[in-house]
């Protein structure tokens, strides 16, 4: 049986139907409260993923994001992991949200204007990977602006979605818009996300997409020459040489206001608690902030 006919919350469901969202939003918080305080998570989850499905697709943004931003509460204190099923749950929100959002016409009402509750949608989002790096959360986001052609916000998404294919289409996509001399600089910032983050054979794999010549690496563009390096690198990590590349390299790593960033949590990957303040490689970079979420910090580092 499910929610919507179940009869433990018919009043609920009777409230909806009646359009009195605020007094059916209490008792959904305190139906989801008392089965978390009864250890009865999944019960919870399932409740607060439902309706703010359906508040969502009755044009309550602000309810159904209330909701979400409980479900966080309660996963956040509860004694269990966040699961594939609870990632599902975030996904199918999101969607919902997004879907409702593109079919309505004209201003939306309520308390929250359309950008307002794409910002709030994202927060939670974002949330969520706090409490799970799942690559089904990266690949909805990505998703949602490849589909609009935000090809720099796609690309930060995707780099985290374990599906180099995909993600190799957009950056691809997106050289095709620069010049033929910016185009390494767009793969090589896309390799360094991939670094950053830790799938080394997902950066290595993207190289390869290329079709270049590294066998001759001398008749490489200098970014694709660096790219080439570091990925290399990952095998057999040595400082010394590490070093070398980011000084070789440096005007490269000057040219992009994100690369020294993400060369930072490269080194932080290949060599940990190996960060030497002094050194040049890290001149200007601050990087004590953001400390408790390094993921969040790297991805607000693109926002």
């Amino acid at each position: 049986m499910g929610i919507a006919d179940n009869p433990k919350y018919r009043r609920i469901n009777q409230d909806i139907a009646a359009g009195r969202f605020y007094e059916s939003l209490q008792h959904v918080m305190s139906s989801s409260q008392r089965a978390a305080g009864g250890k009865r998570y999944m019960e919870a989850y399932e409740l607060l993923q439902h309706y703010a499905s359906v508040y969502a697709a009755a044009s309550e943004y602000a309810q159904s994001l209330e909701l979400m931003d409980e479900y966080i509460s309660i996963a956040r204190k509860a004694e269990q992991p966040f699961s594939d099923t609870n990632v599902d749950h975030f996904i199918s929100v999101f969607n919902s949200i997004v879907e409702a959002l593109e079919s309505a016409s004209g201003e939306i009402s309520g308390p929250l204007d359309r950008e307002s509750v794409l910002s709030k949608t994202f927060k939670i989002m974002e949330k969520a990977i706090e409490l799970s790096e799942s690559p089904k959360l990266y690949l909805c986001l990505g998703k949602y602006h490849m589909d609009r052609h935000q090809l720099s916000q796609a690309q930060k998404y995707l780099a985290h979605a374990q599906d180099v294919e995909l993600l190799f289409s957009v950056v691809s996509t997106w050289a095709a818009h620069v010049q033929e001399h910016e185009k390494p600089m767009v793969y090589l910032r896309c390799v360094l996300i991939q670094l950053a983050s830790g799938d080394f054979s997902g950066a290595k794999c993207l190289l390869l997409m290329l079709n270049a010549d590294f066998e001759n690496p001398d008749e490489l563009p200098l970014p694709l020459q660096m790219a080439h390096i570091l990925t290399e690198m990952c095998d057999q990590p040595d400082y010394q040489l590490f070093k070398l590349v980011c000084k070789t390299y440096k005007p490269i790593v000057d040219a992009d206001i994100n690369f020294p960033r993400l060369i930072y949590h490269l080194s932080e990957h290949l060599f940990p608690g190996h960060y030497d303040p002094n050194d040049p490689i890290f001149e200007n970079l601050n990087v004590v902030d953001n400390a408790n979420n390094p993921i969040a910090a790297m991805l607000r580092a693109f926002m």
